[in-house]
C-alpha cells in the first residue's frame, strides 16, 4: 500500500500493486487505511476543500459526474462546507479500497501536510508532477466540456428568448381577448339589467292584468245579477200590467155598477114623499095604537106598508154599504193606477256593464 500510494506510477499503478495481493488481505489493507481517515476525519472535514479534490477523483474513474455533483449540491442546499466534505468521505468509503487509494493520493497532491498527518509517511515529489500533468489534461477536457455547455446554453438562451417573442406576442392577443371578453362582460351585465328591471315590469303587468281579470269575473257577475234583476222586474213589470188590467177592468164594471146605483138612487123616492109615508106610516100607528079593531083593509095596507118601509130600508143600508165598499175600490184602483203609471214611465231596464278589454 505504501508503494501505491508514493510510486511513481500513479493511481493505475496503484492498483496493479494492490490487484496482487491475496483478497483477505486487501480488506484489511482497506480498513486500516480507513479506520487511519476516519481517526482523522474532523481535521480532514475542517481542511479540505472538495472543489480540488473532485477532479483528480473524477480522472482516476472514483467519481463519476453524478457523484461530483452530489457533492458540490449538498454544500449549496445545507450550506457548510464540512457538509461537502462529510459527503466526499461517504461516498469514498463506498469505493472500497480504490476510493481511500485514490483520496490519499490528491491529499498527497494537493495537501502535503495533511497527507503526513493521516497516513505518517513523507509525500513523494515526482508523484506532484505526474499528477499535475494528469490534471492538466484533466482540467482541459473540463474547458472543453464547459464551452461545449456554454454553447448549449446559449442556443437555449435563444430558443428560450424566441418562445419568450411568441409568449410576448401571445400575451398581447390574450389582452386583447380579455379587453374584449371585458367588453362582452360589461355588455352581458348591462343586459342582465335590462332583464331584470324588464322581468319586474312583467311582473308588475301580470298583477295588473290579474287585477283587471278579477274585476271583470266581478263586474261580470254584477251584470248577470243586474240581468237577473231586471227579468225579475220585468216579470214584476208583466204581473203589475196584468193586475193593472184586470183592475181597470174591474174599474170599469164598478163604475158602471156604480152609474146603475147612481141612476138608482137618482130614481128613489123624494124626500117628501118619504116623509108623506113615514106621516101616513105614523097616522097608521096611532090608528093601530087606538082601541077597536082595525077594518080588514086598513090592516092589509098596513101589512104591506110595514113590508116596504123594512125592505126599502134594507136595500138603502145594502146601497150604502155598496157605495162605500166602491168608493174604497176606487180609491185603491187610482193608488194602484197610479204606481203602475209611474213604472211604466220609468221602467228599470236591464243594467249593461262594459267589461274592460284585457290586451
Amino acid at each position: 500500500m505504501e508503494n501505491g500510494v508514493g510510486g511513481a506510477g500513479g493511481p493505475s499503478e496503484g492498483g496493479a500493486q494492490g490487484g496482487g495481493r491475496g483478497g483477505a488481505q486487501e480488506v484489511v489493507d482497506a480498513d486500516a487505511l480507513w479506520e487511519k481517515v476516519e481517526g482523522k476525519r474532523h481535521e480532514l472535514t475542517r481542511a479540505i476543500s472538495p472543489g480540488k479534490l473532485t477532479p483528480y477523483l473524477r480522472q482516476c474513474r472514483v467519481l463519476d459526474e453524478q457523484d461530483e455533483d452530489e457533492i458540490l449540491n449538498s454544500i449549496l442546499l445545507i450550506g457548510r462546507l464540512d457538509a461537502g466534505r462529510s459527503r466526499l468521505l461517504d461516498i469514498l468509503h463506498t469505493k472500497g479500497e480504490r476510493g481511500v487509494v485514490s483520496f490519499l493520493e490528491s491529499l498527497e497532491f494537493h495537501y502535503p501536510e495533511l497527507y503526513k498527518r493521516v497516513t505518517g509517511k513523507e509525500p513523494t515529489p515526482r508523484f506532484s508532477t505526474i499528477g499535475q500533468e494528469g490534471l492538466t489534461q484533466f482540467l482541459m477536457n473540463e474547458v472543453v466540456k464547459l464551452q461545449h455547455q456554454t454553447r448549449a446554453k446559449t442556443l437555449q438562451e435563444l430558443e428560450l428568448n424566441r418562445k419568450n417573442c411568441t409568449l410576448e406576442d401571445e400575451q398581447k392577443k390574450l389582452r386583447l381577448a380579455n379587453q374584449e371578453l371585458q367588453a362582452f362582460q360589461q355588455r352581458c351585465n348591462k343586459m342582465r339589467e335590462e332583464r331584470n328591471s324588464y322581468n319586474d315590469e312583467l311582473l308588475r303587468v301580470k298583477d295588473e292584468n290579474y287585477k283587471l281579470a278579477m274585476r271583470y269575473a266581478t263586474l261580470s257577475e254584477e251584470r248577470n245579477m243586474a240581468v237577473m234583476r231586471s227579468r225579475d222586474l220585468q216579470l214584476e213589470i208583466d204581473q203589475l200590467k196584468h193586475r193593472l188590467n184586470k183592475v181597470e177592468e174591474e174599474c170599469k164594471m164598478e163604475r158602471r155598477q156604480s152609474l146603475k146605483l147612481k141612476n138608482d138612487i137618482e130614481n128613489r123616492p123624494k124626500r117628501e114623499h118619504v116623509f108623506d109615508l113615514q106621516r101616513e106610516n105614523e097616522v097608521l100607528k096611532i090608528k093601530l095604537q087606538e082601541p077597536g079593531p082595525l077594518p080588514a083593509s086598513d090592516k092589509a095596507i098596513m101589512d104591506i106598508l110595514e113590508h116596504d118601509r123594512q125592505e126599502a130600508l134594507e136595500d138603502r143600508q145594502d146601497l150604502v154599504n155598496r157605495l162605500y165598499s166602491l168608493h174604497e175600490e176606487v180609491r185603491q184602483a187610482e193608488e194602484l193606477r197610479d204606481k203602475v203609471g209611474l213604472s211604466l214611465t220609468h221602467p228599470p231596464g236591464p243594467v249593461l256593464l262594459e267589461a274592460p278589454l284585457i290586451q
